[in-house]
């Protein structure tokens, strides 16, 4: 074990401190390590084992090397922060179950020589692994308030409130019209539904007739499109996607439940986190490999 020096200005150096430290508290080595080292400690009589770059790095300017998981909210962040970090040996993974992204920054070297043939090839040198760059994809609000009532079938009430509170997302037909519909069910909550059917335009044609007091009043009818289109991003940041969402309806005993069908949206969201796979690599140097690191 070293003696302790000192600079011309008097000051002890970090790892001499610890180490004299050590020399105090009569440590024991870990067989000829000068890093790791034992100490029984009194009050529980528990034996701590010490490791002096963890000891040193604490204290230091800077510690020897990067080490942590980093995590970021967009695509863009990620790329930077690989710009800034990345290394020859950096890699990155894509984690289709997770909708994840991961850059290992100090990942394994490649192979040195004739890799593909393996006899002239040479194991690259092992990296820790243990610098990473994480962006985990969040569901948008848009997709998650959609999403939840898919196939459900509610009461005219609820299901007006739904689109009233959520129209400004519907691009076909436009807001406007769908406003209308939701109002149309909410101006019908009195009423006593009598037929519902396609007509030539290709939309469906509600018959109802109002009840007041019990008694049969004035009837009447309003429209609604078979289906229509939703424009949203399924992940945060992201750019918006169209989805179709067909409408349903289901009258029995003059009460009407209504509902939505979105078209396939398990492989919308798929496909956007597999656009913005593919748009980080086309964006990045480094390799990119399907599944989840070590």
């Amino acid at each position: 074990m070293s003696s302790v020096t000192t600079n011309d200005l008097g000051e002890t150096s970090v790892s001499d401190a610890i180490q004299a430290g050590l020399l105090i508290a009569e440590a024991d080595r870990i067989g000829e390590s000068d890093r790791f080292f034992t100490q029984l400690v009194p009050a529980g009589a528990k034996l701590e084992r010490i490791d002096l770059h963890q000891m040193e790095d604490a204290y230091a300017d800077r510690p020897r090397r990067k080490t942590g998981v980093v995590h970021v909210r967009d695509a863009d962040s990620f790329i930077s922060y690989l710009a800034k970090h990345g290394l020859t040996e950096t890699e990155v993974w894509a984690d289709t179950k997770g909708s994840a992204l991961v850059g290992v920054i100090n990942a394994h070297q490649a192979a040195q020589g004739d890799a593909a043939s393996q006899s002239d090839a040479v194991e690259g040198l092992a990296g820790h692994g243990d610098h990473r760059v994480l962006l985990e994809l969040v569901l948008s609000k848009e997709w998650q308030t959609w999403t939840a009532l898919d196939r459900q079938w509610l009461s005219r009430q609820d299901f007006a409130e739904h689109i009233e509170d959520n129209a400004i997302d519907v691009i076909d037909p436009d807001g406007a019209t769908m406003l209308e519909i939701a109002q149309s069910f909410q101006a019908t909550l009195n009423s006593e539904f009598k037929e519902a059917q396609r007509i030539s335009s290709g939309e469906v044609a509600f018959k109802y007739v109002e009840t007041v007091q019990a008694q049969a009043g004035q009837a009447g009818e309003f429209e609604v499109p078979t289906s229509f289109t939703i424009a949203m991003s399924p992940f945060e940041g992201g750019d918006p996607v169209e989805v179709e969402a067909k409408f349903r309806y289901r009258l029995r005993a003059g009460e009407l439940k209504v509902s939505y069908a979105l078209t396939r949206p398990h492989d919308i969201q798929r496909q956007a986190y597999l656009d913005l796979v593919q748009a980080v690599a086309d964006s990045i140097p480094h390799p990119l490999f399907r599944g989840r690191p070590a």
